[in-house]
């Protein structure tokens, strides 16, 4: 059978083999690095479309260019999902010809000026996400704290996402300009892609053209969808910008939770030309099938368990990285939790919403999938739960990008489950630590859970990835009903026999409560080794 990854990986080393060099930045970064992440999501779509296809469909009429890619949807952090129309698809399987497209004049944009004053700062941190922000600003915090200012780059293209304003003394957030991600223009890189090369990789029954790919995907370069993928007119604003912001606020070292994003990729090249050192802080669990999508380039790599010490020496692209098992900053925050608040609260709002009292409660921390694999973990639940000793309770805690109307239709095949919905807002993180257990398949809740010794149940279906917490002994994988009724039964019954070992807690993650002060720690290192004269690089380091 054909693993679609590996035809994924084959057509992506093939596009870089091919067509890397075809367009680069000013700061000579190449457009397949900068894109990475979302050709690779649309390679990935196109893939497994073609492995279900037994016909080719031959379009008769090909209509303008950006109809041959169509957006189907958004999911959390405006991330846009592409498919290849109809018509794309037949092109794609060598069918009909590109229309002409007007050239790009090539020519370079007016250099770029910070809209705001920039101080001089040894430390500047980038972020786009309210994960980013909740991960980075403990270390901020710290920093400045030891009398270290920083600049933060926020570049969030949604207002629930960005960073804090001015969140203390010795950090300052400068925005990125509104308009930079709004900017649109053709791709040059058109002109520099053959169609009709003859070289293919092999999908099932069918041969993809990689030139036809490539010209494909040169065409979401024309697009912008915010921060997660901004046209390539807005990549070269931004990386102009990014240079301007460094230059003028001296940083000897870039603090970043992502460098494999569009905006990663630029801070941290921006960061290189400004010779100034790289630190990146794993902000979420790194799920199996991941590892290809992934390429870690910074220098210093802070990771939340000894588990991701492989991963991260795995993806690597240099030679001198040094990795560091510290936890995870955002955690830090969970010594000072309020377990009986939040008990109270859970069983208040069961309370209101179902007229009952549950004895036992478990929190199903949703994430945004589509409703058909909601609805499909729903019933999975619910029989779970109705199998399942009397007095269990189910709380639906929505993901931020979810909202109650998207999961009403989940309560519906909750019958005979005593089942109530919190606000996004709350969400998992701000109930867990009062329940009497935790279900997710992927959510960083899980690991927060696990940190606070509330049982984790890993519902692994069909076709569904895991944080594989179950496979270090630190969750219980849930691949049925009958799994989750077993499993609630036995917490009910004897709660000590589901703890998890230390060792396997220590695996996922690091956590005494200083996570933030042990960032500021490899920071603080790598400025003083920035000072140094004549600073020769180390090897990897395990620490």
């Amino acid at each position: 059978m054909i693993h679609p990854g590996q035809v994924v990986e084959a057509l992506m080393v093939a596009l870089e083999a091919e067509y890397g060099d075809a367009l680069v930045t000013a700061g000579g970064v190449s457009w397949l690095s900068v894109h990475h992440v979302p050709i690779r999501r649309l390679v990935t779509r196109v893939v497994r479309k073609l492995l279900d296809l037994d016909e080719v469909p031959i379009a008769t009429a090909f209509g303008a260019a950006e109809d041959l890619v169509v957006a189907s949807g958004t999911t959390s952090l405006g991330y846009v999902a592409y498919e290849l129309s109809k018509t794309g698809l037949s092109f794609l399987l060598g069918h009909g010809e590109p229309e002409e497209l007007t050239p790009d004049s090539g020519e370079p944009g007016m250099p770029v000026r910070p809209h705001l004053k920039v101080t001089t700062a040894p430390v500047c941190a980038v972020s786009w996400s309210s994960r980013h922000a909740e991960t980075l600003l403990p270390v901020l915090s710290a920093l400045a704290g030891q009398g270290v200012r920083t600049t933060v780059v926020d570049m969030a293209s949604e207002v629930d996402q960005r960073f804090p304003d001015a969140p203390e003394s010795g950090i300052t957030v400068l925005r990125l300009p509104d308009e930079a991600l709004d900017r649109r223009g053709d791709v040059p890189v058109q002109s520099a892609i053959r169609p009709e090369s003859e070289r293919a990789v092999r999908a099932g029954q069918h041969e993809i053209g990689v030139g036809r790919l490539a010209w494909l995907a040169a065409r979401l370069l024309v697009r912008g969808a915010g921060c997660t993928h901004p046209s390539w007119s807005a990549t070269q604003y931004i990386e102009q910008w990014l240079d301007a912001v460094l230059l003028a606020s001296h940083s000897r070292v870039l603090l970043c939770s992502n460098d494999s994003s569009p905006l990663g990729v630029l801070a941290v090249r921006a960061a290189e030309r400004a010779a100034a050192d790289t630190v990146y802080v794993q902000h979420g669990a790194w799920v199996e099938g991941q590892t290809s999508s992934h390429a870690q380039r910074c220098r210093h790599i802070a990771v939340m368990g000894a588990r991701d010490v492989r991963a991260a020496q795995t993806w690597t692209r240099r030679t001198d990285a040094r990795t560091y098992v510290v936890g995870q900053p955002r955690f830090d925050g969970l010594t000072q939790v309020d377990r009986l608040g939040q008990r109270a609260y859970l069983q208040r709002t069961l309370k209101e919403q179902t007229g009952s009292a549950p004895t036992r409660i478990v929190v199903w921390a949703c994430q945004p999938f589509n409703e058909q694999r909601l609805l499909g973990q729903a019933e999975v639940l619910a029989e779970g739960l109705r199998n399942a000793r009397d007095g269990w309770g189910l709380v639906v805690a929505p993901h931020p990008a979810q909202n109650a109307e998207t999961l009403s239709p989940l309560l519906d095949v909750m019958n005979g489950v005593a089942v109530a919905l919190i606000g996004a807002d709350v969400g998992a993180r701000g109930c867990l630590a009062g329940s009497d257990a935790l279900i997710s398949s992927s959510s960083t809740c899980g690991i927060e859970a696990l940190l606070l010794e509330v049982p984790v149940l890993e519902l692994a279906l069909p076709a569904t990835r895991t944080l594989r917490l179950a496979d270090y002994g630190a969750a219980w994988r849930c691949e049925s009903s009958p799994d989750v009724t077993t499993l609630l039964t036995r917490i009910d019954e004897s709660p000590q026999t589901v703890r998890v070992p230390t060792a396997a807690r220590e695996s996922i993650c690091h956590w005494d409560g200083r996570s933030a002060h042990a960032v500021a720690d490899i920071v603080t290192q790598a400025l003083s080794d920035s000072a140094t004269p004549h600073h020769s690089a180390r090897g990897t380091d395990r620490r």
